[in-house]
């Protein structure tokens, strides 16, 4: 899976699994199988849990709205 590919695959599985069960609920261990990647790409993209969450929150707040502008 390319890297674009992965990193995307990470954070879309972290967001659903987050919104599902909370933060304290998921592992990252849970995310890799959501995800279908190591443990290692979390680490490479991200460098922790922490990290990623910032990065959800980041990506996810700057993403265009259907009407193409952002929030």
């Amino acid at each position: 899976m390319p890297s674009d590919r992965t990193r995307t695959s990470i954070l879309d599985a972290a967001e659903r699994l987050y919104a599902d069960r909370g933060f304290a609920d998921v592992t990252l261990r849970d995310i890799v199988a959501a995800a279908d990647v190591n443990l290692a790409a979390v680490n490479y993209h991200f460098g922790s849990k922490d990290e990623l969450i910032a990065e959800l929150f980041v990506s996810r707040s700057l993403a265009p709205t259907a009407s193409g502008s952002t929030n």
